[in-house]
Protein backbone atom coordinates (compact mmCIF):
# COMPACT_ATOMS: atom_id res chain seq x y z
CA UNK A 1 0.00 0.00 0.00
CA UNK A 2 1.32 3.45 -1.03
CA UNK A 3 -0.16 7.03 -1.38
CA UNK A 4 -0.70 8.67 -5.12
CA UNK A 5 -1.23 11.98 -5.21
CA UNK A 6 -2.62 14.17 -8.86
CA UNK A 7 -1.35 17.54 -8.15
CA UNK A 8 -3.98 18.62 -10.76
CA UNK A 9 -6.95 17.98 -8.58
CA UNK A 10 -5.12 19.60 -5.42
CA UNK A 11 -6.44 23.24 -4.67
CA UNK A 12 -3.56 23.62 -2.12
CA UNK A 13 -5.85 23.87 1.29
CA UNK A 14 -3.28 21.55 3.29
CA UNK A 15 -6.03 19.98 4.55
CA UNK A 16 -3.67 16.66 4.14
CA UNK A 17 -0.74 18.51 6.30
CA UNK A 18 -3.07 19.61 8.93
CA UNK A 19 -4.47 16.01 9.17
CA UNK A 20 -0.87 14.35 8.85
CA UNK A 21 0.66 17.58 11.55
CA UNK A 22 -2.57 16.42 14.11
CA UNK A 23 -1.45 12.61 13.60
CA UNK A 24 1.80 12.85 14.72
CA UNK A 25 1.42 15.37 17.34
CA UNK A 26 -2.22 15.62 18.49
CA UNK A 27 -2.13 19.30 17.46
CA UNK A 28 -2.51 21.15 14.38
CA UNK A 29 1.51 21.12 14.55
CA UNK A 30 2.31 21.77 10.58
CA UNK A 31 6.06 21.49 10.70
CA UNK A 32 6.27 17.84 12.19
CA UNK A 33 3.89 16.57 9.14
CA UNK A 34 5.72 14.47 6.36
CA UNK A 35 2.76 15.67 3.68
CA UNK A 36 3.35 19.83 2.64
CA UNK A 37 1.42 21.61 -0.19
CA UNK A 38 2.98 24.28 -1.88
CA UNK A 39 2.29 26.92 -4.37
CA UNK A 40 4.41 29.34 -6.60
CA UNK A 41 4.15 32.83 -6.75
CA UNK A 42 5.21 32.28 -10.36
CA UNK A 43 2.02 30.77 -11.79
CA UNK A 44 -1.15 30.95 -10.63
CA UNK A 45 -3.03 27.99 -9.56
CA UNK A 46 -0.32 25.96 -9.52
CA UNK A 47 0.04 23.55 -6.60
CA UNK A 48 2.13 20.74 -5.52
CA UNK A 49 2.50 18.31 -3.13
CA UNK A 50 6.04 16.95 -1.39
CA UNK A 51 5.75 13.64 0.94
CA UNK A 52 8.05 12.30 2.44
CA UNK A 53 8.88 8.36 2.51
CA UNK A 54 11.00 6.23 3.86
CA UNK A 55 13.70 5.97 1.16
CA UNK A 56 12.46 8.78 -1.46
CA UNK A 57 10.93 11.91 -1.49
CA UNK A 58 7.94 11.68 -3.85
CA UNK A 59 6.99 15.80 -5.55
CA UNK A 60 3.54 15.64 -7.30
CA UNK A 61 3.65 18.91 -9.72
CA UNK A 62 0.83 19.01 -11.95
CA UNK A 63 3.39 18.26 -15.26
CA UNK A 64 4.03 15.08 -13.61
CA UNK A 65 5.04 12.77 -10.26
CA UNK A 66 8.64 13.05 -9.31
CA UNK A 67 10.19 10.95 -7.04
CA UNK A 68 13.86 11.55 -5.77
CA UNK A 69 15.72 9.33 -3.62
CA UNK A 70 17.06 11.09 -0.17
CA UNK A 71 20.36 12.07 -0.16
CA UNK A 72 21.09 12.08 -3.94
CA UNK A 73 22.13 15.88 -5.33
CA UNK A 74 20.56 17.79 -7.50
CA UNK A 75 22.90 16.93 -10.06
CA UNK A 76 22.02 13.61 -9.84
CA UNK A 77 18.54 14.38 -10.06
CA UNK A 78 18.37 16.78 -13.42
CA UNK A 79 19.64 20.05 -12.60
CA UNK A 80 18.25 21.54 -15.60
CA UNK A 81 14.77 20.98 -13.44
CA UNK A 82 13.73 23.67 -11.22
CA UNK A 83 13.94 22.79 -8.07
CA UNK A 84 11.58 22.89 -5.03
CA UNK A 85 12.52 24.89 -2.21
CA UNK A 86 10.67 23.05 0.03
CA UNK A 87 12.29 19.98 -0.42
CA UNK A 88 15.32 20.44 1.57
CA UNK A 89 13.12 21.14 4.85
CA UNK A 90 11.27 17.85 4.01
CA UNK A 91 14.25 16.14 4.32
CA UNK A 92 14.56 16.97 8.62
CA UNK A 93 11.19 15.21 8.96
CA UNK A 94 10.21 12.40 9.59
CA UNK A 95 8.79 9.77 6.65
CA UNK A 96 5.47 9.05 6.17
CA UNK A 97 4.28 5.81 8.47
CA UNK A 98 0.84 5.95 6.39
CA UNK A 99 -0.95 6.29 9.29
CA UNK A 100 -0.60 2.53 10.76
CA UNK A 101 -1.65 2.46 13.93
CA UNK A 102 -5.10 4.17 13.01
CA UNK A 103 -7.91 1.84 11.29
CA UNK A 104 -9.51 4.19 9.43
CA UNK A 105 -5.92 4.28 6.87
CA UNK A 106 -3.53 7.40 6.12
CA UNK A 107 -5.30 10.51 7.55
CA UNK A 108 -4.54 12.79 4.40
CA UNK A 109 -6.37 10.45 2.18
CA UNK A 110 -9.44 10.53 4.22
CA UNK A 111 -9.42 14.28 4.33
CA UNK A 112 -8.65 15.40 1.25
CA UNK A 113 -11.75 17.37 0.31
CA UNK A 114 -11.39 17.18 -3.77
CA UNK A 115 -9.66 13.18 -3.83
CA UNK A 116 -6.15 14.70 -4.59
CA UNK A 117 -4.84 12.20 -2.45
CA UNK A 118 -5.81 8.39 -2.71
CA UNK A 119 -4.38 4.77 -1.67
CA UNK A 120 -2.56 2.77 -4.03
Amino acid sequence: MGIKIDALKCTGCMACEMACGYHRDDGFALLSSCIVAYRTREKKDYFGVLLKREEDLLIARPEGTEIRRLGETEEEADSGKEQDASAKPMLLREACDLCEEMEIGPMCVKFCPVNAITEE
